[in-house]
């Protein structure tokens, strides 16, 4: 009897013990998941302003709003995503406008990876706002809208 007991004992032991070694694993993989961050950049006199986004605090791109013509040919009224971190995550743009409903995207490129400027004529100081996502097939996760203006 008293042997039994021990076996059911050690038996009960050895059953927490994989239940909670399976929780710790379980938690560790959640933990891996992506911690997605977002901060805005400051916005320029001419209204231009930049999205950063972090992957668990490493940089893995961006979303720049470009209000007025600039150098090297780029355009104003036209906002790019830029993803510089190879996570398999990529960087997904919108303005929220229902008139426009214009999109930038890095889907389907490897990092690195910017995409075309896309761009419209809009109205000089017409407000703006642009949402950036980190997107990976289904999933995807949001800053806020941020504003600026053409």
């Amino acid at each position: 009897m008293r042997k039994q007991l021990r076996n059911r004992v050690v038996t009960l032991l050895a059953a927490s013990a994989l239940f909670i070694g399976g929780s710790v694993t379980l938690g560790a993989t959640n933990a891996a998941a992506a911690d997605w961050t977002f901060e805005k950049g400051a916005v320029s006199a001419d209204g231009s302003f930049s999205i950063a986004a972090y992957n668990s605090g490493t940089y893995a791109g961006a979303m720049v709003w470009n209000a007025d013509p600039g150098c090297c040919d780029i355009p104003g009224d036209a906002f790019q995503v830029v993803d510089r971190y190879a996570d398999g995550w990529g960087m997904e743009a919108s303005m929220i406008d229902p008139t426009t409903g214009r999109v930038a995207t890095t889907r389907g490129h490897s990092s690195p990876y910017s995409s075309p400027w896309n761009s419209g004529n809009l109205a000089e100081g017409t407000t703006v706002y642009i949402q950036l996502c980190a997107v990976q097939g289904s999933s995807w996760d949001c800053s806020i809208a941020y504003s600026g203006h053409a």
